[in-house]
């Protein structure tokens, strides 16, 4: 048998156990990924948001928060081309026609309301918790929460999300506003969640499906300027780093690290059951004070090389605890949310 490894699989204690024990409790339609009290709790945030004054930004063709790349006439000159006919001549550069001879407009930026998108990772790892909840759910939560009070500073940006679960990615639109929020609530409580036998990130298929993802957001007409990406990372690699390459140039990307409380620390047991995820292999692991010590600092350094393969590629890093509540989980996001 295989010895598992400290902290990558340290979080699968007990898990298959777990995990059957879930399926005969909830049934043959798994779980939903937003539990209902979870959203009780979460709209009651939503309501402290929508009692305070919104930031006042311009209707999403008018002036607003965030650059896009429209051009038209605005603010902030941004270049000049050739003249063509039709052009307005109030725009004419005359300074540039005089110095080369050759007819050229100015074109400007303007400022629009800033589309939002958030990823929610809801597959391999992300389902397994071991304290009221999994951190799927958690992300699912930081996910409205985090919509919310999108919608509060910004009431015209149209809010996105797209699901990462065992049935691939898929994306939802949902509008602008306290309203958009909600609905996104909503399509999160629908969506139902069976926890597999043993949690484990697909790595070897997060490079080609996040590749099609955000060349579909590429796609789009507005791209978002302000994305949230919720996961654990566990199936961050070089490839899915390339893939993620382009969205993380967002003028606003965050990426919000959530880990379960075991991932961080040993509990103060004796033994504890182990499942090797990736050989099905079990048995048990002693969890002395000098085991948890060599535990902790080894989740320290690979949640530090996690946030610096973050970094490096541009975005803001956050870090949740799946148990954390609605108020802890605010006091997060509210910093990363401008």
């Amino acid at each position: 048998m295989s010895r598992p490894t400290p902290v990558r699989h340290f979080a699968r204690a007990l898990a298959a156990a777990g995990a059957r024990r879930a399926r005969r409790a909830r049934g043959a339609d798994g779980a939903p990924l937003l539990d209902p009290d979870d959203w009780r709790e979460l709209e009651q945030a939503l309501r402290t948001l929508c009692a305070r004054p919104p930031r006042r930004v311009g209707h999403p063709r008018e002036s607003g928060d965030a650059r896009i790349v429209l051009r038209g006439s605005g603010v902030d000159y941004a270049q000049s081309r050739a003249y063509q006919p039709g052009d307005d001549l109030r725009a004419m550069h005359w300074a540039l026609l005089a110095r080369t001879g050759r007819p050229y407009v100015r074109e400007y930026e303007q400022e629009h309301a800033a589309p939002w998108h958030v990823l929610v990772d809801a597959q391999g790892s992300m389902l397994f918790g071991t304290r009221r909840r999994t951190k799927a759910a958690q992300a699912a939560r930081a996910a409205v929460l985090a919509a919310g009070l999108q919608a509060a500073q910004s009431p015209r940006s149209p809010l996105a999300c797209s699901l990462w679960s065992s049935a691939g990615l898929q994306q939802r639109e949902f509008g602008c506003g306290m309203d958009a929020a909600r609905r996104l609530a909503a399509w999160l409580m629908a969506q139902r969640i069976e926890p597999p036998l043993l949690p484990r990130a697909r790595a070897g298929r997060a490079a080609p499906e996040l590749g099609a993802w955000a060349a579909s957001l590429a796609r789009r007409r507005g791209q978002p300027c302000r994305l949230w990406l919720c996961s654990d990372f566990a199936w961050l690699d070089g490839a899915a780093s390339d893939a993620l390459r382009p969205l993380a140039a967002a003028p606003h990307c965050c990426a919000l690290q959530v880990l379960d409380t075991v991932e961080l620390e040993m509990p103060e047991f004796e033994t504890v059951a182990m499942v090797d995820a990736a050989t099905a292999s079990s048995g048990m692991m002693p969890c002395g004070p000098a085991a948890r010590r060599a535990f902790a600092q080894a989740a320290e350094q690979l949640r530090l090389a996690r946030h610096e393969q973050m970094r490096a590629l541009g975005m803001r890093v956050a870090q949740l605890r799946a148990d954390a509540d609605a108020v802890s989980l605010h006091g997060v996001l509210a910093g990363y949310a401008t």
